[in-house]
C-alpha cells in the first residue's frame, strides 16, 4: 500500500486525539467540540480532515441522531499512526 500523506491539520488532529487518549487511558471518547476549540482553524477544514481520517480507518466519528459529529475515537490503526507523529 502506498504511504498516505497527512496535512499539517490532520497531524494536529491525530496528535490531539492521541494525547487525549493517553490522558484518559482510552476510557472515554474525545469531544468533537473540544477538538474544534483546541485547534485554530476553520470548522469546515477541520470537518473535512476528520472525514478523510475516518475514510482511511484511523478514527471513528460518533454522530448524533441528526448526523452531527459528537465524539471521536482513534482506531487501533489510528493509535499507531498518531503515536508516530
Amino acid at each position: 500500500m502506498a504511504t498516505q500523506r497527512l496535512s499539517q491539520l490532520q497531524k494536529q488532529i491525530l496528535r490531539w486525539l492521541w494525547v487525549d487518549d493517553q490522558r484518559t487511558h482510552g476510557g472515554t471518547s474525545s469531544s468533537h467540540h473540544e477538538l474544534l476549540q483546541a485547534l485554530a482553524g476553520d470548522k469546515s477544514n477541520i470537518s473535512r480532515s476528520l472525514r478523510t481520517l475516518e475514510k482511511r480507518g484511523w478514527i471513528v466519528i460518533g454522530r448524533t441522531a441528526g448526523g452531527k459529529a459528537e465524539c471521536l475515537h482513534l482506531t487501533p490503526e489510528g493509535l499507531k499512526k498518531a503515536s508516530g507523529i
